[in-house]
């Protein structure tokens, strides 16, 4: 998969310690290749293409973000991935090892919450652990460090229905990483959170990604949180789901909230939007003038 450096405003150039960023990235062994993957449903009106022609190559460490509109196939992707699902033609492998299923060398979090509420935050950090055959006393010696690691050291006897949401999503992360993970899928993880949160959960995963030896595979709608996230973004079109576009991130590291109105950061997400939107027509977005009641006023 080509990378595509993104045109900057001619009064801005792109930062030399980003460009030697990509250039470091992609002398790195690559973790998780994807090969012309496709996927198909079969419904009464027949066969319907989900995604088609999908191949990317993924590097260590690396944090990659897969954005696009509703129906392009994205969490479809990742499930596949994750050995979750099973896809109609193409390869994935990971390491060089084909992905037939469920691995520890893959790791999830789902929008959702998806802690068991019968267990505490460290039984549900250690579930993973004894599956994968540790003895309580190992387990429950490492699910403490993860959960020092993400900061809820000191809620590690609580059950999740006293956490926010925020907190719960942190202990799922925790879970995720336990196993030691080459990959940690991520499928909308702060979808569900409100704003303030989830820029606060956005700050918290990089500062865990820098100390955890882990690739990143990100889904997200949100432009903003690709943006500050990634390093590569990689831009899905719909009807059928297909990748349109992978972009390297001019935003130099470590990213800070005022990075946001940074020349580099908006002109990311112009080109994001623009190739998801397309340009906008404006008498194809007007509404027809119906009105229900009289107000005695208008509106602009």
């Amino acid at each position: 998969m080509s990378y595509t450096p993104l045109k900057l405003p001619d009064y801005h150039e792109q930062s030399p310690d980003v460009a030697d960023r990509f250039r470091r990235i992609r002398e790195r062994p690559v973790v998780l290749k994807v090969s012309d993957l496709r996927k198909t449903f079969g419904t009464e009106e027949g066969l319907q293409v989900a995604f088609e022609n999908v191949s990317l190559d993924i590097h260590r460490r690396e944090f990659l973000c897969i954005i696009g509109p509703s129906g392009c196939g994205k969490s479809t992707l990742i499930r596949i991935v994750a050995g979750l699902d099973h896809a109609s033609g193409g390869e994935i492998l990971v390491d060089g090892h084909p992905v037939s299923g469920p691995g520890q060398d893959r790791g999830m979090v789902f929008q959702g919450y998806t802690l068991f509420p019968w267990r505490t935050v460290k039984e549900n950090v250690m579930f993973g652990l004894e599956m994968g055959g540790k003895d309580v006393d190992h387990a429950d010696s490492e699910a403490r460090q993860w959960l020092e690691m993400v900061g809820l050291g000191k809620v590690e006897n609580s059950y999740p229905h006293e956490l926010s949401g925020g907190m719960k999503q942190r202990v799922a992360i925790a879970r995720a990483l336990a196993n030691e993970p080459r990959i940690l899928l991520m499928d909308e993880p702060f979808g569900a959170l409100d704003a303030l949160t989830r820029c606060k959960m956005q700050s918290y995963l990089l500062q865990i990604w820098k100390k955890v030896n882990v690739t990143i595979l990100f889904i997200t709608h949100d432009l903003d949180e690709a943006c500050y996230l990634a390093d590569r973004i990689v831009v899905m079109g719909a009807n059928p789901g297909r990748i349109v576009e992978v972009i390297e991130n001019p935003v130099p590291r470590p990213r800070t909230v005022a990075q946001l109105l940074s020349p580099e950061f908006l002109t990311l997400k112009h080109r994001l939007d623009e190739l998801i939107h397309g340009p906008v027509d404006a008498e194809e977005e007007k509404l027809p003038v119906i009105k229900l009641t009289e107000a005695g006023d208008e509106v602009e």
